[in-house]
């Protein structure tokens, strides 16, 4: 992609990835499950290493302070940057399933973590299912707007 789609479908993307996180959302007993992980695998596939870090940190961190988990910003914005890198790093060889995997065990393991620091390991614990029900349907929802998002970013080279 030249560099202003690229800068523009970056933006995008931070933009998709803040309000699936934030109002495409259904509540669940460990917090929500939203559409922003989703959003996140699609984003590193598309848009590769360092655009889909960049959209996944600012997009997922600002859904947490605007959705009322400031605490949990600074380490959103960490782990899902990482997620994205661990996708876009392992989808290269097109092996996008197993890549969005890799990256929901970086989140999943990533929150049971910064869980545990902020509320002790047993919150971590009761949180984990719940976050990987979320990275399940993360992986789903990526493989589905994957084409769409193929087509719409990476057509017009």
């Amino acid at each position: 992609m030249a560099k202003s789609r690229t800068l523009t479908a970056t933006a995008l993307f931070a933009a998709l990835i803040t309000v699936g996180t934030l109002y495409l959302k259904v509540p669940g007993p460990t917090g929500y499950y939203h559409m922003g992980d989703g959003l996140v695998y699609t984003a590193a596939i598309v848009l590769g290493l360092w655009p889909a870090a960049f959209a996944a940190s600012v997009g997922s961190a600002l859904a947490d302070v605007l959705g009322g988990a400031a605490v949990f910003a600074p380490w959103t914005f960490v782990i899902k940057g990482l997620t994205a890198v661990v996708v876009a790093f392992a989808a290269r060889g097109g092996r996008n399933v197993l890549a969005m995997l890799l990256g929901a065990l970086v989140t999943v393991v990533g929150y049971a973590a910064a869980t545990a620091i902020l509320y002790g390991p047993p919150a971590a614990v009761a949180e984990t299912l719940g976050n990987l029900l979320q990275v399940g349907v993360g992986v789903i929802l990526a493989l589905v707007l994957l084409p769409i998002a193929r087509r719409s970013f990476q057509s017009r080279r």
